[in-house]
């Protein structure tokens, strides 16, 4: 099958993408609002960008009322947010976060959660996330004022915490870290089926 995306509604095309690109990692972002309220949501369209410099990337989509999340308003007018990993045990109150609450309510508080003052930027972290990455805006790429148009934000990492647990020896341990993933729907995955598969080399028989 064949399909040319222009002839697809939005909800169709949703689906499609959403349920072919995965597993996706989740990027608990947290903000604070000019007048200084915390925010907290998760994010499934998120990677990595670049390592030299480190630039980490997340694309909030507009809902269908063609609104901006509260997460891309306030890093519009602050420059700065935290990206949590979110490991299994926190997925319930992740979740939580996702919940579309109004304006000045706190997720941190809905979710049972507590909020740690960062090094170098004002947005808080989650404090029982064992990954956290401070950064501030290097640029927002906006794709559109339709309902679910995306703005991708690339935030530059200043400061990296990282859990003893999780960080041994100069070495991750992502056994330890539990982190889950995003799939099609209401599905989540773990990361706890690990396999190794070394990169191949080229030799002159080979190349």
């Amino acid at each position: 099958m064949e399909i040319d995306p222009t002839g697809l509604s939005t909800p169709e095309l949703y689906k499609i993408l959403t349920g072919s690109i995965l597993p996706r990692p989740i990027a608990w972002v947290s903000t604070l609002d000019p007048a200084g309220q915390a925010n907290l949501a998760p994010f499934s369209f998120f990677t990595v960008a670049s390592v030299n410099p480190p630039v980490l990337c997340f694309s909030p989509l507009l809902d269908d009322k063609r609104t901006e999340k509260h997460t891309l308003a306030n890093i519009r007018q602050t420059g700065e947010f935290v990206v949590n990993i979110v490991s299994c045990d926190l997925v319930e109150r992740m979740n939580q976060t996702s919940a579309p609450y109004p304006p000045g309510v706190s997720e941190f508080a809905k979710a049972g959660l507590t909020p740690q003052a960062s090094t170098v930027v004002r947005a808080p972290s989650v404090r029982e996330a064992l990954i956290k990455f401070e950064c501030t805006l290097r640029q927002i790429i906006g794709f559109g004022s339709e309902p679910l148009a995306g703005n991708l934000i690339l935030g530059q990492v200043r400061r990296v915490h990282l859990h003893p647990d999780v960080y041994r020896n100069g070495r991750l341990d992502g056994q330890a870290l539990d982190a889950v993933g995003r799939l099609a729907g209401n599905d989540y995955t773990t990361t706890r089926d690990f396999f190794e598969l070394s990169r191949p080399r080229l030799t002159e028989e080979t190349s």
